[in-house]
């Protein structure tokens, strides 16, 4: 009998990227946490793991760098574009809305500084996946 795996709609996506592209590797990125100093976390985030589990994709680590948060960067112009001289109060409205959109266990981790244009630092890793082709049977 068939195993089918209960998925959820961010590894649904995934998968029909990987699937839609499955000739070619898709390169993409995600941020992780940084903490005190320490080396980058080992392994993936749960969604990307648990389709590794179930032999939907293969991953492989294209690198790691620590930097400011692209995600925080790409938030901040998407809301900062239509102010003409963006400030401090702006700054702090939009960290409000950001830290407002996080999830519970990453609002310490992931919060942008106080201070305008302070973007926390991350980890970025560099994956590429490529669908898994099931076996013929």
């Amino acid at each position: 009998m068939t195993h089918i795996p209960t998925l959820n709609y961010h590894q649904l996506e995934l998968l029909r990227l990987a699937k839609k592209h499955s000739v070619e590797e898709i390169h993409f990125d995600y941020e992780l946490p940084y903490i005190n100093d320490c080396k980058p976390p080992s392994g993936h985030p749960s969604f990307i793991q648990e389709l590794i589990d179930e032999h939907l994709i293969q991953v492989q680590e294209r690198g790691t760098s620590l930097c400011a948060s692209l995600f925080q960067k790409e938030s901040w112009t998407n809301f900062s574009k239509e102010i003409d001289y963006p400030n401090q109060t702006d700054w702090d409205r939009w960290r409000q809305g950001f830290i407002a959109q996080l999830d519970e266990g990453f609002v310490y981790l992931m919060t942008p500084g106080r201070g305008y244009g302070e973007f926390c630092k991350v980890w970025i890793r560099e994956i590429s996946i490529r669908a898994v082709q099931p076996s013929s049977l």
